[in-house]
């Protein structure tokens, strides 16, 4: 049933098989002995692009609820066993996923030590889809999201934003900047539609003298602080960036609109006493700014 949502979601049988780490062969196979379970075609593959039948978009519906209720029956009977240890698959893009994370990993270890939680890294867009179809329990990410069928969110906290500069920049002794202290400055930036990418855009929302200057592009925050080091441009990211811990910049608070941003918590909607948890370890782990 899992393999079946992922090949509906993605509709596409390789990227599926990719996702869920199997041969496009075996996901195939498995698709194909559910519909001669169910006697009906799932999906459509006259054309050139996979589509749901009508049958298979029945089943998605219900999808969900059968993985959650086989996910809780298995749980129980462990429990009833006395050998309840559960897997928990957690997800948080990378700076989430090294900041944070680990103090809650080490909290449910602590607390809960019949719960392994398992970390998965990834971009925003993948961890709401993999809540989405089941394949993670609950994922990490910066900014907000809307609840949604299935799945549930909420603002955990605010994290600062910060201006970094090279050493002995004329803002490197400045106690807080804005978009008007930094008119004439090059940045180094993300890719658009990318979480850090749009903290930046939002930092300048209300900006009236024109688009800030871009002076270079990366995918890798760690790699914009490195050049932010060597002279290359400002960068505006969160405080809690581990790449910030030895760097040779100087850090300014950023202030006025977007001067922090949202770290949200979502997780399958689903009643568990895991996901009751995971929320106890998140509550009282203490933020590292």
């Amino acid at each position: 049933m899992k393999t079946f949502v992922r090949v509906a979601r993605t509709l596409n049988f390789s990227e599926a098989a990719r996702q869920i780490h199997r041969t496009q062969s075996s996901v195939t196979e498995q698709i194909q002995a559910l519909e001669a379970d169910l006697g009906v075609p799932l999906f459509d593959r006259s054309n050139r692009r996979l589509a749901l039948t009508d049958g298979g978009a029945c089943l998605l519906d219900y999808a969900d609820r059968l993985i959650g209720l086989a996910d809780e029956a298995r749980a129980a009977v462990l429990a009833a066993a006395g050998s309840a240890c559960r897997t928990l698959e957690v997800g948080g893009i990378e700076t989430l996923a090294a900041a944070f994370l680990p103090d809650v990993v080490a909290r449910m270890a602590a607390t809960h030590p019949d719960i392994a939680v398992r970390v998965t890294v990834a971009q925003t867009s993948t961890l709401h889809a993999q809540v989405k179809d089941g394949t993670l329990d609950a994922a990490l990410f910066f900014g907000t999201r809307p609840h949604d069928d299935g799945v549930r969110c909420g603002v955990i906290a605010h994290a600062p934003l910060m201006l970094i500069v090279p050493p002995g920049h004329r803002l490197a002794a400045r106690a807080s900047a804005g978009h008007d202290d930094v008119a004439h400055e090059r940045f180094l930036v993300t890719a658009p539609g990318c979480a850090y990418r749009r903290m930046f855009e939002a930092a300048f929302r209300s900006r009236v003298d024109g688009e800030p200057v871009i002076a270079g592009q990366s995918d890798s925050v760690a790699a914009i602080v490195r050049m932010v080091e060597r002279g290359l441009g400002c960068a505006i990211v969160p405080r809690m960036v581990p790449a910030l811990a030895d760097a040779r910049v100087a850090m300014v608070p950023w202030r006025g609109e977007g001067a922090t941003v949202p770290l949200s918590l979502a997780w399958r909607a689903r009643a568990s006493s895991a996901i009751t948890a995971l929320h106890e370890a998140v509550a009282a782990v203490e933020m590292q700014y």
